[in-house]
């Protein structure tokens, strides 16, 4: 009777073994098949969210005045969207805020130059800028709430802890989410994007003919009304909200937005763009 009972339970745990094997085998070859399969979709290719395993690109090309030019796919989780970041700066410097008093680098404490909201840069970037792009980027586009610091916490005198929600198309990228440690005369903005943590290079950028030059955050430093934080070569720093610096869009697309594999028609290689 005891030697039916353990040749009965050993054949149950062969069962057992052959069926885990089953299992494992099966993951694998799903997992294998995954690999093997082009990105059908936008998170697809984020590079937060890209298959362990998987050598896929984290850029798509974006049409800009009818050309194809290349953005980074940061994280398939901005707000629930997919967050892009142009991978150069655009040709033009642009002041963040102009003076209203007609002399460069001229602000008055009053002014707050430095405030985000309806800045000249925040006009600029959602409407000249927006109108460059491609339609079908344009339709894919979904509006952000991106955190920003509050006209209260700018300038020696306010409070330096108070933020606030502002809901734009396409807008520029905090300190903090760039990885830079939050400095005391700054409010936190948004959260840290693992692209650029414990890489500062990853934050410099130049222009389409290689020239690297700083370039604008939305971050304001609250000693001040009129100083911006910039994304220097080798620092991060501050500077008057009326210099000429670099620009640097971001947007968020839906996750479920669907691409497509093309070839560049300069340099033969495969890329990725929006399937329209």
């Amino acid at each position: 009777m005891e030697i039916k009972r353990a040749s009965k339970a050993l054949s149950l745990i062969g069962v057992a073994v052959i069926i885990s094997l089953l299992i494992v085998s099966g993951w694998w070859a799903h997992v294998l098949i995954s690999r093997s399969q082009p990105p059908t979709t936008i998170a697809d290719i984020a590079y937060d969210n890209i298959r362990r395993g998987r050598d896929v690109d984290y850029r798509i090309f974006i049409e800009e005045n009818g050309e194809l030019v290349p953005y980074l796919v940061l994280t398939a989780n901005y707000g629930g969207n997919v967050l892009l970041l142009r991978e150069h700066l655009l040709d033009e410097a642009r002041p963040f805020n102009p003076s209203p008093h007609g002399r460069e680098r001229m602000w008055g404490w009053s002014d707050f130059g430095a405030y985000y909201p309806n800045s000249d840069i925040d006009d600029f970037l959602n409407t000249e800028f927006k109108d460059t792009l491609g339609e079908g980027v344009v339709t894919a586009m979904t509006p952000s709430d991106i955190v920003v610091t509050d006209k209260d916490s700018i300038g020696g005198g306010g409070r330096g802890d108070i933020s606030r929600v502002i809901t734009r198309y396409v807008f520029l990228l905090s300190i903090r989410e760039m990885g830079v440690p939050d400095p005391r005369i700054t409010v936190p903005e948004g959260y840290n994007l693992r692209y650029f943590r414990n890489d500062f290079t990853r934050r410099i950028a130049s222009l389409s003919d290689g020239r690297e030059i700083p370039y604008w955050t939305r971050t304001p430093s609250t000693m001040e009304t009129y100083l911006v934080f910039i994304i220097g070569i080798n620092v991060v720093s501050f500077d008057v909200a009326g210099i000429n610096s670099g620009v640097r869009p971001a947007f968020a697309l839906a996750r479920s937005t669907a691409i497509t594999t093309s070839t560049n028609s300069t340099t033969g290689e495969s890329i990725f763009v929006l399937d329209n």
